[in-house]
C-alpha cells in the first residue's frame, strides 16, 4: 500500500468512529464481546472514554484518598470557564432517547461530585450541557446559538466531600420543566409521581456567548434571534460551568454516566490486562517509548519519572503522565527529550513505563513488564541560574541606581531565550514572528539576599502603561512576567524532572509569587520609570499583592528600535508575606537548588494584549501559568563553585516534533508550528475526515533544521474536524486532528 493510501484508509476508519454517536465503540478485534449498553453514555470513571473528541479536565487522583489509585476528573477555576466532555461543536451527538417530555420518565445523570469551599457563595457555577451551534452572527435572526441546559450546584454540596449524585434529566421542554415545577404536565394534569427534587433543580438557561447577550425564555429577543428549545437530539457536550469572575477553587467529578437504575457500567469498571511489548531506546537527545498495540485495549499511558515506577507511584502522582494515545492513534510512540537543569546533575537516568486502559478510561496499573530505565548520554543542558560574586553584585546594583541599564556584571552563562524554538502560547495567541516578540533573559542572585534580573525584548511595537499605572493594571502593556518559588522542588514533594507539585500559590517554607516588570512612560512616550508588580494568591491564605518595596527597575528603548531592555533588582525578602513565608535561602558556594521558575513577555502593540509567550518545558504549561506553579519548569540555582566553562553549553538540541495547531478550535486562520532534527524536505497537508486531501500547505520544500510555523486559512472549507499531517524525508511522520467551527 503505498504512504498516501495507508494515510487515506486511516483516516477514513478514523471518521468512520467519530461518526458514531453511542459511545460504546470498541476496538475492532474486541467486537465480539462488546457490552450492549444501548443509548446509554458513559463518560468517566478512572479516566474519560477515550472516543470522546474532547476531553478538558485533568486526570487527577482523589483528592481525598490518593493511596486508594483512584482517578478523578479535576477543573480548575477560570474566569467564565467550561471545561468538559465535548463533541462536535456544529454537530453534537444524539441524547434524544434518553428524555421525555413526560416528567420521571428520561434516564439520569449519575455523577459523583467534590466542590472546593473556596466556591462557597459563588455565582453561577453549575454543571451545564450544551447544544451544538453553528456559530454564525446573531443579528440576522438565522443564527443557531449554543443553548444551555444547566443544574445549580447548591451550596450544601460546596463542602469539600464526595457527593454521589442521582439527577433526573428534566422533561425534554421548557414548557414541560416549568409545568412540572408546578406539579403537572403541560395540559394541566396533575402528575402521578411529583418532579425529583434533583431534577427541579434543572433550568434551561438559554443562549450566552454571541456578542454577550442572555435570551433566556420563549419570546425573548435579541438582534433578530429568538429563543429555541435544547437541542437533544444535537447535545455538544457537558461540562463544569464557573459562569463568574468572582474566583472559586476546584471541582471534582467521578462515574459520570447517563442511563437508568439498571445500566449495567461494569464495561466502564472492568480492569483490561496489563501492558506487555514496549521498548524503550534513544534517538539522539530523545528518549524513545514505543509498544505494539493490543487489539483487546482502548488505549495506552505513558509515564515518566526520576525513580523506579510502579503501580503505587502511578496511583500516588508521584509518576508523572507523559502522554496518552487511544486505541485508534496513528503512532504508538511518545518521544521526550529532557533538559538536565545543572552540569553536576548530568547523566540523569529517566524511568519510564506505559500502562493498559480499557476504552472508559480504567487502567491496569502493572507495568511489571512495560517499565525501563533510560540512561542516554546526550540529553541537554539548559540554563541555570549562577550566583554572583561580590564584586559582579556590586556593578549591577551600581547600575540599577545610576539608571544604565546593561548585562554587566552577570555571570558568564547561557541566557534563557523565548523565541520560536523554545516559546508557548500564555493566555493569547503566540506573536507573528521574532521580530513582532523574542527575548533573552539572564538572573543572578548574591549572597545579601537580592535577585538580578536583565531582559532584552525584541519587540517592533513597544506599548508601555501610563507613569503611575497600578501595578495590578499593568497586566494589560508590554512587560516582563516572572513565576518563582522560593524553594527547592524537592522539599515541595515535588521533583527536578516533575517540577513543584503546587496547583495553586501556597505560603509558608514554600511560597510561591509571580512578578510583573513593566516599563512605564509619560505623555510624550519617554520611559519614566518601571513598575515592578508581585502577587501571590491572596485567596489560598492572603499574601503579597503590590508593587515591590525596596527594589527597583530601569528600562529604555534599544537604540537600533529593535525593541526595549530592562533591568531590576530586589530583595527576596520584598516579595515575601512575612507573617507566613520563609525567605528564600540562597545556595551555598558549593550548593545546588532546584526551583520553580518561568518567565513570560506580554506584547500589546494596541490597545490591549495581543500576545503572550512563555518559556517552560512543561507539558502542561499554557493560558493558567501565571498561578499554577505546577507549570513551572524546574531551574537550577547553582552556587558560585558551580560554574562551569560556557563551551559545555551546547545550543538546546532540536528534535522532530508537530505540536497542535492554535488556536483550536479555530473559525478562520490556525497557526501549524513543528520542529525539524535536521535538514529536510516536508510536505505538510490537510485531510477531512474522509481522508481526502484538502489543502497542501508546504509541498517538498527544503526547510533547516529549528522552529517552524505555518498558517492555514481554512476559508472555502466547512465545519468540522480536520487532520493535518507532516512528512520530513524518510525521518519523521506525524498526524494530528483539529477542529473548524463558523
Amino acid at each position: 500500500m503505498t504512504e498516501s493510501a495507508t494515510v487515506h484508509t486511516l483516516l477514513a476508519r478514523l471518521a468512520g468512529i467519530l461518526a458514531l454517536a453511542v459511545l460504546v465503540v470498541i476496538p475492532a478485534a474486541a467486537q465480539d464481546n462488546a457490552p450492549v449498553l444501548g443509548d446509554d453514555f458513559i463518560l468517566f470513571f478512572d479516566g474519560p472514554n477515550v472516543l470522546i473528541p474532547t476531553v478538558n479536565p485533568q486526570n487527577v487522583a482523589d483528592p481525598l484518598d490518593a493511596a486508594s489509585g483512584n482517578r478523578v476528573a479535576k477543573f480548575n477555576y477560570g474566569n467564565w470557564s467550561a471545561g468538559g466532555f465535548f463533541w462536535g461543536r456544529d454537530v453534537g451527538v444524539d441524547m434524544s432517547a434518553n428524555v421525555s417530555e413526560t416528567a420521571g420518565e428520561g434516564d439520569t445523570l449519575f455523577v459523583s461530585l467534590l466542590v472546593d469551599p473556596l466556591n462557597a457563595g459563588k455565582p453561577g457555577l453549575s454543571l451545564t450541557m450544551f447544544d451544538k451551534t453553528d456559530d454564525s452572527p446573531a443579528q440576522d435572526g438565522s443564527a443557531d446559538l449554543e443553548f444551555r441546559l444547566q443544574w445549580p450546584i447548591p451550596e450544601d454540596l460546596r463542602d469539600g466531600q464526595w457527593h454521589d449524585l442521582s439527577i433526573p434529566l428534566p422533561p425534554s421542554t421548557t414548557a414541560a420543566l416549568n409545568a412540572a415545577k408546578d406539579g403537572v404536565d403541560p395540559e394541566g394534569n396533575p402528575l402521578a409521581t411529583p418532579l425529583d427534587d434533583n431534577a427541579k433543580n434543572w433550568v434551561y438557561g438559554g443562549a450566552w456567548s454571541l456578542g454577550g447577550f442572555g435570551i433566556w425564555a420563549p419570546g425573548d429577543v435579541v438582534g433578530g434571534a429568538t429563543f429555541e428549545e435544547f437541542e437533544w437530539d444535537a447535545v455538544r457536550g457537558l461540562s463544569v460551568f464557573f459562569d463568574t469572575d468572582q474566583g472559586g477553587g476546584p471541582v471534582y467529578v467521578d462515574n459520570v454516566y447517563i442511563g437508568g437504575p439498571g445500566t449495567d457500567v461494569s464495561a466502564a469498571t472492568t480492569t483490561p490486562g496489563a501492558m506487555t511489548g514496549a521498548t524503550f531506546g534513544t534517538d539522539g537527545e530523545a528518549n524513545v517509548i514505543s509498544w505494539t498495540p493490543n487489539p483487546d485495549f482502548g488505549g495506552y499511558n505513558v509515564y515518566m519519572s526520576e525513580g523506579l515506577i510502579t503501580s503505587e507511584t502511578i496511583a500516588s502522582g508521584e509518576a508523572i503522565l507523559l502522554g496518552s494515545r487511544a486505541f485508534n492513534a496513528t503512532d504508538f510512540e511518545v518521544r521526550h527529550s529532557f533538559a538536565i537543569p545543572h552540569p553536576s546533575l548530568a547523566p540523569m537516568p529517566l524511568y519510564y513505563a506505559v500502562t493498559s486502559t480499557s476504552l472508559f478510561g480504567v487502567e491496569n496499573r502493572d507495568v511489571s513488564a512495560s517499565t525501563s530505565q533510560i540512561a542516554n548520554p546526550n540529553l541537554p543542558v539548559q540554563p541555570f541560574v549562577l550566583m554572583a560574586t561580590d564584586q559582579e553584585a556590586n556593578t549591577i546594583f551600581n547600575n540599577v541606581a545610576s539608571g544604565v541599564v546593561s548585562d554587566d556584571g552577570f555571570p558568564d552563562v547561557a541566557a534563557f531565550r523565548i523565541d520560536a524554538t523554545t516559546w508557548k502560547a500564555g493566555d493569547v495567541g503566540l506573536p507573528d514572528d521574532e521580530d513582532d516578540q523574542s527575548a533573552i533573559i539572564k538572573v543572578t542572585a548574591d549572597n545579601a539576599g537580592f535577585m538580578y534580573v536583565y531582559a532584552r525584548v525584541t519587540d517592533d511595537v513597544a506599548t508601555f502603561s501610563a507613569d503611575g499605572t497600578p501595578g495590578t493594571d499593568t497586566w494589560n502593556f508590554d512587560a516582563l512576567e516572572m513565576g518563582f518559588g522560593a524553594y527547592d522542588v524537592r522539599d515541595a514533594n515535588g521533583s527536578i524532572i516533575g517540577g513543584s507539585p503546587h496547583i495553586d500559590f501556597q505560603r509558608g517554607a514554600t511560597a510561591d509569587y509571580q512578578l510583573r516588570i513593566a516599563p512605564q512612560v509619560d505623555g510624550s512616550g519617554t520611559i519614566v520609570g518601571t513598575s515592578v508588580f508581585s502577587s501571590s494568591d491572596p485567596a489560598n491564605g492572603g499574601g503579597v499583592f503590590g508593587e515591590i518595596q525596596g527594589g527597583g527597575g530601569v528600562a529604555e528603548l534599544l537604540s537600533d528600535g529593535s525593541g526595549w531592555h530592562v533591568l531590576l533588582t530586589f530583595p527576596f525578602e520584598s516579595i515575601m508575606d512575612p507573617a507566613q513565608d520563609v525567605p528564600f535561602a540562597v545556595p551555598a558556594s558549593g550548593e545546588l537548588k532546584v526551583v520553580p521558575m518561568i518567565f513570560a513577555i506580554a506584547d500589546a502593540d494596541g490597545a490591549t494584549r495581543e500576545s503572550q509567550t512563555i518559556l517552560s518545558s512543561k507539558a502542561n504549561a499554557g493560558a493558567g501559568w501565571w498561578n499554577t506553579p505546577a507549570q513551572w519548569p524546574s531551574i537550577a540555582f547553582a552556587g558560585r563553585a558551580l560554574a562551569v566553562d560556557t563551551d559545555e553549553f551546547a545550543t538546546l538540541p532540536f528534535e522532530y516534533s508537530l505540536d497542535q495547531n492554535y488556536p483550536n478550535p479555530f473559525t478562520a486562520s490556525t497557526a501549524i508550528q513543528f520542529s525539524l532534527a535536521t535538514s529536510e524536505s516536508v510536505r505538510l497537508s490537510v485531510y477531512n475526515v474522509l481522508g481526502q486531501e484538502v489543502a497542501v500547505l508546504v509541498d517538498g520544500e527544503t526547510m533547516p533544521a529549528g522552529r517552524h510555523e505555518v498558517v492555514f486559512n481554512a476559508a472555502g472549507l466547512s465545519s468540522g474536524m480536520y487532520m493535518f499531517r507532516i512528512e520530513a524525508g524518510s525521518s519523521f511522520e506525524r498526524t494530528q486532528s483539529m477542529m473548524l467551527v463558523k
